[in-house]
């Protein structure tokens, strides 16, 4: 799977993807609606958003300009705080 950001309506979860068909070893919560995925050296995989519909805080996320720009491409409109 590229590099790409996906978005669960239903779940109202934005999730971007950084490294292709990794498995996820650990989980870092920034808080209770920012969750980044890690492989087990360390690297990241992913960063999920919950309740994205209301804002995605890009604070101290790791790659946030990366994630942004695959967000812009998503197709998807959130407020993004940066």
């Amino acid at each position: 799977m590229p590099q790409q950001a996906t978005y669960d309506s239903e779940a109202d979860i934005l999730y971007v993807r950084l490294l292709d068909d990794e498995t996820v070893a650990r989980l870092t919560f920034l808080d209770d609606v920012r969750i980044i995925d890690h492989l087990e050296d360390g690297a990241v995989v992913g960063i999920e958003f919950v309740g994205a519909s209301d804002s995605v805080d890009l604070g101290d996320v790791p790659f946030a300009q990366q994630v942004e720009d695959l967000i812009g491409r998503s197709g998807h409109s959130f407020k993004l705080l940066v």
